[in-house]
């Protein structure tokens, strides 16, 4: 997950000043609600970081885009107005990926586009402009060169930097995700990148460890108790910025109270049209081709993992759930049938 959408207009975000529905949809969003859709446009990237959640998904196909677009059309009728557009590399497809920004409704939901940065040129920022993408964010896994680099290739780091200048200078939010460690999170490499999000006065999305993808059941990566104490006394001491976002976040610091809004606010849809609570707990609910979203979400909230009352993450931080449903299932194929792993009332296929 990343990237939250404005709490207000303000400078800097004349996309969002453009869309009077989006606000609207915003303001009639209620707590507990789904609000966000991760949704993965292609499983394909040109690079192989390590710590790669989706690396378990690379073998999914695209679904149909009349198929996506069906849900996509549901999802409005259930209140979501915010979209991530991830992959992969969702740039390596810009077919598919400017069917999709068409087919979510752009007029009246906030869409975020993640990506490595490696192919984002003017044009290509102008070409997302006109497709009226709010926000672009770039991985960057240090704001060493040298360290960024080694996880991605050589000239990635320079190729974000100059990719941010050309995404504000559009009039665009641009912002970075960074994963820390707990081996990272107190190294210079981090606070550079902070550094670098405070100068250019852009959000700094902070995605913690998780212990999927290339990282399956490896716990010794998570962050700890105290790590998680440092990352909020960021955000609270950080700038606020133009738009009205404290500059650092992470995916639980929403609403009155941190909490983990998988399932609840927010959910994952793969390549191939499987819903999963998040995009990294990579367990399926099943296709939005054979079921709904409103169905298997619904299935999904009968168990008590999913209530919206979890303080931290549940992939990266909850110990009991990571022990109970993803260290006995490493290696296996993924995703996992949520509905055997959680023990759901199954429902009939439509």
């Amino acid at each position: 997950m990343t990237g939250c959408i404005p709490t207000r207009q303000g400078k800097g975000s004349p996309m969002y000043a453009e869309k009077p529905r989006l606000h609207e949809r915003q303001k009639a969003h209620r707590a507990g609600d789904l609000r966000t859709i991760a949704l993965d446009v292609t499983p394909r990237c040109n690079m192989r970081c390590p710590h790669c959640y989706a690396a378990s998904l690379l073998h999914l196909g695209p679904i149909e885009l009349e198929v996506l677009q069906g849900a996509l059309d549901e999802a409005y009728d259930l209140g979501v107005f915010h979209y991530i557009l991830q992959g992969g590399e969702p740039i390596l497809e810009p077919g598919r990926l400017e069917a999709i920004l068409r087919a979510c409704h752009p007029d009246e939901t906030y869409l975020n586009v993640v990506t490595n940065g490696w192919s984002m040129s003017g044009e290509t920022v102008r070409w997302l402009r006109e497709l009226k993408v709010d926000k672009i964010t770039f991985s960057l896994d240090s704001g060493i060169e040298c360290e960024h680099d080694a996880n991605r290739m050589p000239g990635s780091f320079r190729r974000v930097l100059a990719a941010i200048e050309c995404v504000q200078a559009e009039g665009l939010l641009a912002g970075v995700s960074t994963v820390v460690s707990h081996e990272t999170l107190y190294g210079k490499g981090f606070r550079k990148a902070y550094g670098i999000a405070r100068r250019r006065g852009i959000r700094l999305d902070v995605q913690i460890a998780e212990p999927v993808g290339r990282w399956d059941g490896q716990t010794v990566h998570l962050i700890t108790p105290e790590d998680a104490r440092y990352i909020k006394a960021l955000q609270l001491g950080c700038p606020v910025l133009a738009n009205g976002q404290k500059m650092v976040s992470r995916d639980i610091y929403s609403g009155e109270r941190d909490h983990c809004p998988a399932g609840t606010e927010f959910m994952g849809l793969t390549a191939d049209g499987q819903l999963l609570p998040c995009n990294f707990l990579q367990f399926t609910l099943g296709t939005i081709r054979d079921r709904s979203i409103r169905e298997m979400r619904d299935a999904l909230l009968t168990s008590g993992w999913f209530d919206g009352r979890h303080p931290g993450c549940l992939c990266g931080e909850d110990r009991a759930f990571i022990d109970c449903f993803i260290k006995p299932h490493v290696d296996e194929p993924k995703p996992l049938d949520a509905w055997r792993i959680f023990d759901l009332p199954r429902p009939q296929l439509s």
